[in-house]
């Protein structure tokens, strides 16, 4: 694991998925840097708890949004990059890898920036999340010059990700490269084709599924349903986009998936399906299910 997420306040239901996606945030940041085998802790706390870390190590009486503190010391200039051996210090037994050291992030200040800037509460733990690994990474922004060197790498890892000032986007093409990660995992003794799938829910989580096939033929499961499946146990009941890749062949819905995606999205859902090793095109839901019946046909919110 790149990360070993903390909770020191009571975890908002809003925030279940937050730990894969910071374990996301976390991996594109050492990607961006170069670093391998390594990781950090992140603690979430309050104001209270903040301060007195402020207190205790900065001598400042202040509830501020983020705390940095890497184990490795730095040379003046040098990042994580070129540093190996300093990295290699470091390695963790219990942590399984190297430890950068830990974040701490303020949830009630990480609220009112959010709430200040006009952006989802995950884009902004996720960029404060980003910023502190750079920091551990011996990143700073004490003139200019440092400050633009780690803005770009900022920018560089979120964006990789989707990560926007307007909230949390995931590309088609990761959504795909799930998928196919996904299909991986596909139990297909009979047909011999794989199918992986993966979903994006309204929240940005992402869950994955692949086909499942069984003796009686019958029992099948196809892998939107099985990735749906481990959305709703998860308590996801919105979908935004969902990937599906065949092995050997693009593996369009069929018209049972086709009805229980329309469960949880409306008709404008990007279906995006393609081979694999090859591209993908995308379809709206409602072009392949042009009269589904939805919840909203019935009189039920599905959010409630």
């Amino acid at each position: 694991m790149a990360i070993e997420l903390q909770w020191e306040v009571p975890m908002p239901d809003e925030l279940s998925g937050l730990e894969a996606l910071l374990e996301r945030v976390a991996g594109a940041c050492l990607e961006a840097e170069g670093v391998e085998g390594a990781g950090f802790g992140i603690r979430i706390v309050d104001d209270e708890a903040i301060r007195e870390l402020n207190r205790q190590t900065r001598q400042i009486d202040s509830a501020t949004d983020v705390l940095s503190f890497p184990t490795v010391a730095y040379p003046p200039g040098k990042t994580a990059r070129s540093c190996p051996k300093r990295l290699a210090r470091e390695y963790d037994p219990s942590f399984g890898g190297v430890n950068l050291g830990d974040c701490v992030i303020n949830l009630n200040r990480a609220r009112q920036q959010a709430a200040e800037y006009g952006h989802s509460l995950e884009r902004e733990l996720s960029y404060l999340a980003a910023h502190s690994a750079f920091h551990l990474m011996g990143y700073d922004h004490m003139n200019e010059e440092e400050k633009k060197a780690m803005r770009a790498m900022e920018e560089k890892a979120l964006g990789g990700l989707g990560i926007t000032r307007e909230g949390v986007e995931v590309s088609y093409d990761r959504l795909f490269e799930l998928a196919c990660e996904a299909m991986q995992m596909s139990y297909s003794p009979y047909s011999h084709f794989k199918v992986g799938a993966c979903i994006l829910s309204e929240d940005g989580r992402t869950f994955l599924g692949c086909n499942f096939e069984n003796a009686s033929y019958g029992a099948t499961i196809c892998a939107e349903r099985c990735a749906a499946g481990n959305a709703v146990v998860n308590g996801a009941r919105r979908f935004k986009a969902i990937a599906v890749v065949g092995s050997t062949a693009v593996a369009w819905p069929c018209g049972i998936c086709r009805q229980v995606l329309r469960e949880f999205s409306d008709t404008s859902l990007p279906v995006i399906v393609g081979e694999f090793g090859k591209g993908y095109t995308v379809r709206a839901l409602g072009e392949l299910l042009p009269e589904g019946l939805s919840p909203e046909d019935l009189g039920v919110d599905v959010r409630s």
